[in-house]
């Protein structure tokens, strides 16, 4: 059996649907107490781990790391 991984260091799961491995961490809680994940995938297990690396790197030294999937709504004239 493989071992269990500690607290803060991410996970990494298959997504039947998409066919790829996600790594997911939590950075902290928002003001309502939700969640703050980030999440990458990776085609193959060993990329989705490496992602996973640097996510908790990135999230160590404090970078703020925006999600791409924002869209802006157009000012009304």
């Amino acid at each position: 059996m493989t071992a269990r991984r500690s607290r803060g260091e991410g996970g990494l799961h298959w997504d039947e649907t998409r066919e790829r491995w996600i790594a997911t961490i939590t950075t902290g809680f928002d003001a309502r107490g939700k969640r703050i994940t980030r999440k990458a995938s990776g085609t193959t297990k060993t990329e989705a781990r490496n992602k996973l690396k640097e996510l908790l790197r990135d999230h160590d030294d404090g970078v703020a790391v925006a999600p791409s999937n924002y869209t802006r709504r157009r000012s009304r004239p």
